[in-house]
C-alpha cells in the first residue's frame, strides 16, 4: 500500500509536487535547501495542525496552495489562501489532530523532545510523559470532579438551611395544631353556656370573631414578615443592580470595542509567534550552514596541498599533519561560535516567549472578564430586574391586601358592637369568652395556613438534600479512585520508563551510558503560586575506567544528546503511545539524529518499522549526485 503526498506551493515547493511513500523505509534525499524540511513540515502539519501556522506553510510567493494526503483509501486536504495580506485556511481536513505526534519526531527543529534534549540541553520531559501516559486526562477528570463536588456542596449547604427551617416550621405547626385542638374543646364547653335564644346571635358573633382573628393574623403576617422580607430583598437587589450597571458602564467606558481589543491581543500574539518562528528559522539556518573554510581544508587534506589555498603561504609541517591540525582548530572554533549563537538565540527566544506568555495571560484574564460582563448583561441583570419588578408587584399587592383587610376589620368591629348590644347581660360574658376563643382560633388557623403554604414549597428539600449528599459521596469516591489511579500510574511510570529505556540502550548497543531514569521535582509557579510536578531525565554514564556517574545533558556533546533523545523517543514508541495510528501516521526522522554508525542505523530503522507502516528519513546529499529531492524506497 502507498501513501501519497501532494503539495502545491507549500514551504520551498513552487507549483505541484507529488511524492509516494511505500510501506517500510523511505529515504528523502536532497542537497541543502531543496525541500527536505518542507516535506517533513507538510507531513507533520497533516497530523498536528498546530505545529506550523498557515503563514509558515504557504510559499511566500504564492497566493494559494494545499497539502493533500491519501492513505488507507481516504483523502485528507488542507487548503490555504492569501487574503488581505494574511494567509487563511479555507479547507481543513487533517488526518489527525493529536499533538502527541510532534513529541516523537526525530528532527532537531520539528520534534519537541529532540529540540528540548539536543538543542536546548534541558532535561525536562514533563509534557512528553504527560502525553505518553495520558496524565492530563486524569488531571482534567479530577478537576472536573472537584468542581462538581464544590457546586453540589454549595447546594447542599443551602438545602440544609431549608431543611432546618422546614423542621422548625413543622414543630411550630404541631404546637399550633395542639393549641387549636384545646381551644376547640374549650369552645364547645363555652357554647353550652349560651341559651337557645341567643345562640343565633352568638353564632354570628363567633363567625365574625373568627374572621377578625384571621384578618388580624394575616395583617400581622403582612406587616411583620412579608413586607419587611420583600423590602429587605428590594434593598439588596437595587444596589446590586446599580453596581452591575456601573461595572458594565465602566467596562465599556474603558474598552469601547472589546472584540477588537481581543483581536488586537491575538494579532500581537501572532506577531510574537511569527517573530519566534523567524528566530528559530534563523537559528536553524545558522546551525545547519557549513563554515566555508572546512570544505577548503578538507580538499587540501585530500590533495595534500603544500601551500595555503587562501593566502598562498607554504605549510610548515607535513600536509597531512598541518591540515589535520588546522581542521581541528577550525572545527573547534566553529563549535564555540555555534554554541555562542545558540545561547544568544535561546536567550532572545526565551525573552520573547515570556512576553508571549504575558500576552496570553492578559488575553485569558480579559476574555474571562468580558465573558463575565456579557453574562451580567444577558443573564444576571435581566434576571435581577425581573425579580425586582416581581418584588415591587408583590409589595404593592400586599399593601393593597393590608388596606383591604383593615377596612374589613373596621367593618367587623362595628358589626360586633351592634350584635353584642342585642345580647342579655348574663350571656355577654359567655359570649366574650367564646369570642376570644374564636379570635384566637382564627389567628391559629391563619398561621397554620401560612406555614403549610411555605412547607408545601419546601417539602422536597429533604429528599433533594439526601440525593445531593449521596451524589457528593459518589463523586468523592470517584475522585479518590481517579487520584489513586493517577498516583499509581505516576509511581509505575518512572520504573516503566527506566526499564524500557534500558532495553532500548541494550538493543542499540550503546556502551558509553548505562541507563536513563526519571526524577520527579516540585516547582512553584512564579505567577500563580501553584505547585507543579515536573519530570527530568538523569543519565548514568559509564566512564572508561568502568566507574558509573550521573551526567547532566549540558556537559554532553551534541551527538551524545542525540543518542539520549533517540532512546527517549523509542521508549515512547515501545510504550505503544501511537498504537491506534500505526497504519496512518508515518515515523518522521532526520538522518543526523540516527547516523551513529551504519550498523546501529539499520537497527534503529528496523525498530522504527515496528511502530509504523511508513518510515520517512531525510538525508543530505551532494548536489552533483542528487540535484533535487528524491524519495528512495528501501525494504
Amino acid at each position: 500500500m502507498v501513501m501519497v503526498l501532494e503539495l502545491e506551493n507549500i514551504g520551498g515547493f513552487i507549483g505541484k509536487h507529488r511524492f509516494e511513500l511505500s510501506e517500510g523505509l523511505n529515504e528523502a534525499i536532497a542537497p541543502n535547501a531543496m525541500g527536505k524540511t518542507s516535506l517533513i513540515k507538510a507531513l507533520l502539519a497533516m497530523y498536528v495542525p498546530g505545529t506550523a501556522s498557515p503563514e509558515e506553510l504557504l510559499n511566500y510567493d504564492a497566493d494559494e496552495g494545499y497539502i493533500r494526503v491519501e492513505v488507507n483509501g481516504k483523502v485528507f486536504v488542507r487548503r490555504f489562501k492569501r487574503k488581505e495580506g494574511r494567509v487563511v485556511e479555507v479547507e481543513s481536513k487533517p488526518v489527525t489532530v493529536d499533538d502527541r505526534i510532534k513529541y516523537v519526531v526525530l528532527d532537531l527543529q520539528l520534534g519537541e523532545v529532540s529540540k528540548t534534549l539536543v538543542l536546548e540541553a534541558k532535561p525536562d520531559i514533563t509534557d512528553y510523559l504527560v502525553r505518553i501516559f495520558k496524565l492530563d486526562n486524569y488531571k482534567s477528570k479530577i478537576e472536573g470532579l472537584k468542581s462538581q463536588i464544590e457546586s453540589l456542596e454549595r447546594e447542599a449547604e443551602y438545602l440544609e438551611r431549608e431543611v432546618a427551617e422546614l423542621t422548625k416550621m413543622s414543630e411550630e405547626r404541631k404546637k399550633l395544631e395542639s393549641e387549636r385542638t384545646e381551644l376547640e374543646r374549650e369552645l364547645e364547653r363555652v357554647k353550652w353556656v349560651s341559651t337557645q335564644k341567643t345562640r343565633a346571635i352568638q353564632d354570628r358573633i363567633a363567625d365574625l370573631r373568627r374572621r377578625l382573628g384571621e384578618i388580624e393574623g394575616r395583617i400581622k403576617d403582612i406587616e411583620e414578615r412579608l413586607i419587611p422580607m420583600i423590602t429587605e430583598k428590594i434593598n439588596e437587589l437595587q444596589p446590586e443592580i446599580e453596581r452591575l450597571e456601573k461595572e458594565i458602564a465602566e467596562f465599556y467606558g474603558y474598552y469601547k470595542e472589546p472584540d477588537k481589543y481581543v483581536e488586537s491581543i491575538k494579532e500581537h500574539i501572532k506577531q510574537i509567534d511569527d517573530f519566534i518562528n523567524n528566530l528559530k528559522k534563523e537559528l536553524s539556518e545558522l546551525i545547519s550552514g557549513q563554515d566555508a573554510r572546512i570544505p577548503v581544508i578538507r580538499m587540501a587534506m585530500i590533495t595534500r596541498t603544500t601551500t595555503c589555498p587562501i593566502c598562498g603561504r607554504p605549510v610548515e609541517k607535513s600536509p597531512e599533519e598541518f591540515w589535520g591540525s588546522r581542521l581541528g582548530e577550525v572545527e573547534e572554533e566553529v563549535r564555540k561560535v555555534r554554541e555562542a549563537i545558540v545561547k544568544d538565540y535561546e536567550e532572545r527566544i526565551s525573552r520573547v516567549q515570556e512576553e508571549r506568555l504575558n500576552r496570553w495571560k492578559e488575553l485569558e484574564e480579559f476574555t474571562k472578564k468580558y465573558n463575565e460582563i456579557r453574562e451580567i448583561e444577558t443573564v444576571k441583570l435581566p434576571k435581577y430586574r425581573t425579580q425586582l419588578e416581581n418584588l415591587f408587584r408583590d409589595l404593592k399587592s400586599y399593601k393593597n391586601e393590608q388596606a383591604r383587610l383593615k377596612n374589613e376589620k373596621d367593618s367587623i368591629i362595628v358589626q360586633l358592637e351592634n350584635l353584642e348590644k342585642e345580647l342579655p347581660e348574663e350571656e355577654r360574658k359567655a359570649s366574650e369568652k367564646r369570642a376570644e376563643i374564636e379570635r384566637r382560633l382564627g389567628e391559629i388557623e391563619q398561621k397554620i395556613k401560612d406555614l403549610e403554604e411555605v412547607i408545601a414549597k419546601k417539602s422536597d428539600a429533604g429528599l433533594r438534600l439526601t440525593e445531593i449528599n449521596r451524589k457528593i459521596e459518589e463523586l468523592r469516591e470517584e475522585q479518590k479512585r481517579t487520584e489513586g489511579e493517577l498516583y499509581s500510574i505516576m509511581t509505575k511510570m518512572k520504573d516503566e520508563f527506566a526499564r524500557i529505556s534500558s532495553e532500548v540502550i541494550r538493543e542499540l548497543d550503546f556502551t558509553w551510558f548505562k541507563s536513563i531514569r526519571i526524577v520527579e521535582r516540585e516547582m512553584r509557579d512564579k505567577v500563580t503560586g501553584e505547585v507543579k510536578k515536573t519530570f527530568e531525565i538523569k543519565v548514568t554514564r559509564i566512564l572508561p575506567s568502568g566507574r558509573e556517574v550521573e551526567q547532566s545533558l549540558s556537559t554532553m556533546s551534541t551527538s551524545e544528546r542525540s543518542a539520549i533523545s533517540l532512546v527517549t523517543i523509542l521508549t515512547g514508541y515501545k510504550l505503544k503511545v501511537f498504537e491506534e495510528y500505526k497504519g496512518l501516521v508515518p515515523v518522521l526522522a532526520d538522518e543526523a539524529l540516527l547516523a551513529f554508525d551504519p550498523l546501529r542505523f539499520e537497527k534503529v530503522v528496523e525498530e522504527l518499522k515496528k511502530y509504523a507502516k511508513y518510515v520517512v528519513i531525510t538525508k543530505l546529499a551532494e548536489p552533483e549526485k542528487v540535484p533535487k529531492l528524491t524519495i528512495i524506497h528501501k525494504h
